[in-house]
């Protein structure tokens, strides 16, 4: 089922994956520069994807030179009507999407290479735009049109941007219905919010449990972030105050506050420390992280509405407080404690990952590397002699 909703082969992307973590683990230095050698004879992929500075440089000037596709077609065509326009965006937009797909994918095989996001951006837009044309419709149809086009962009493409983006889409889409009926059901807005992307992270989670190909590690970590972030952010008391002003039209008298604002004093002070304390409960770097940026979030927005004064005084002893407090935990972590430790063991991995203990073993054992692209359960020496599992 995967490989039918897949623009790329996932063979090919799990080898790409493979060779692309496996220098991660070198630069930790994991195994050594022989072991990743070894790794790299083993297996190889022929993917196109270049330095992050060559693809920003292609991605621009593909945008550039994409995004002057329809003046040149229009003249030609001889086309001067805003149906036709719309008409020749459509076709436009289609045939890019073909390119992307059947060129530059499955021919070119570039995969994040610059060019393949710029076409899929002018595509889609393009696309879209002769689809729904001026906005005279009702915003519910055009959240659901941008749900629906941002998550075949996530599926399809492995698109991160279409992933972030379909998952606010669906929480715009609550917030939009919920405010078309006004009333109980706008005060309301922010518990649905939390509720849905409460559900969303569970969802994910239980997906995630099914073990899909490593390759898609990184999106359901990233998902579960933006999840956890949600939750947050629509119980913070400065959005929804916000919001209920500009948005709702609520009237705050003097001395006055915004419905259930007892709720989101607590959400606010509280849900950094749940996250916190669950993350260290569980050893889960993904909680730790998101709740010192919550927590963060929080002391910012305790201090807009309960200012003690001498903002200047107050900054400086909250930094020599943090700065005190992280050295007293890197002299405490030192020697691990508990699991924790002050090292950084591997580079940018918010999440755990099987993957760590595949390549490790690989870079054990002399057998060869054998991808299994029905299903990617990588169980203790799966993988040649390695012997190393998903608790590695």
């Amino acid at each position: 089922m995967i490989k039918k909703l897949l623009a790329y082969n996932l063979e090919e992307l799990e080898k790409h994956e493979i060779l692309s973590y496996a220098k991660d683990l070198n630069k930790s230095q994991v195994i050594s520069q022989v072991q990743l050698d070894g790794i790299k004879n083993k297996v190889k992929s022929n993917l196109y994807s270049p330095s992050i500075f060559m693809r920003i440089l292609l991605f621009i000037l593909s945008l550039i030179g994409l995004s002057t596709v329809l003046g040149p077609v229009a003249l030609i065509m001889g086309i001067d009507s805003e149906v036709g326009i719309r008409v020749e965006a459509f076709v436009v937009g289609f045939s890019i999407l073909l390119l992307l797909d059947f060129v530059l994918i499955k021919e070119s095989k570039h995969y994040k290479s610059g060019v393949t996001e710029a076409a899929l951006v002018v595509g889609l837009v393009l696309f879209s735009g002769g689809l729904l044309g001026e906005p005279n419709y009702n915003p519910i149809i055009y959240l659901v049109y941008g749900l629906a086009i941002t998550l075949f962009a996530a599926i399809r493409y492995l698109n991160s941007a279409g992933l972030i983006a379909a998952l606010g889409f669906a929480g715009a889409i609550v917030f939009q219905v919920l405010y078309n009926f006004g009333g109980l059901a706008q005060a309301l807005i922010p518990f649905a919010i939390m509720v849905l992307y409460a559900l969303l992270f569970w969802g994910i989670k239980k997906l995630q449990s099914q073990k899909p190909s490593f390759i898609f590690d990184d999106y359901f970590t990233l998902s579960k972030v933006f999840c956890l972030l949600m939750v947050y952010v629509a119980g913070n008391y400065f959005v929804v105050r916000e919001l209920s002003v500009e948005l709702m039209g609520v009237n705050i008298e003097p001395g006055g506050d915004i419905p259930f604002a007892f709720l989101f004093y607590f959400f606010t002070g509280f849900i950094p420390l749940g996250y916190l304390f669950y993350g260290i409960k569980r050893k889960s770097i993904l909680f730790i992280r998101v709740a010192l940026l919550t927590v963060v979030l929080s002391i910012i927005t305790l201090k807009i509405y309960f200012s003690l004064g001498a903002p200047i005084v107050t900054i400086t002893l909250s930094g020599a407080i943090m700065i005190g407090l992280a050295l007293v935990l890197l002299r405490y972590l030192k020697e691990p404690k508990y699991g924790f430790t002050r090292e950084k063991l591997l580079h940018d991995k918010w999440d755990s990952s099987e993957l760590t203990a595949f390549v490790v073993s690989q870079s054990l054992s002399g057998h060869q590397v054998e991808v299994n692209d029905e299903n990617s359960e990588y169980g203790g020496g799966s993988f040649g002699g390695g012997g190393a599992g998903s608790e590695f």
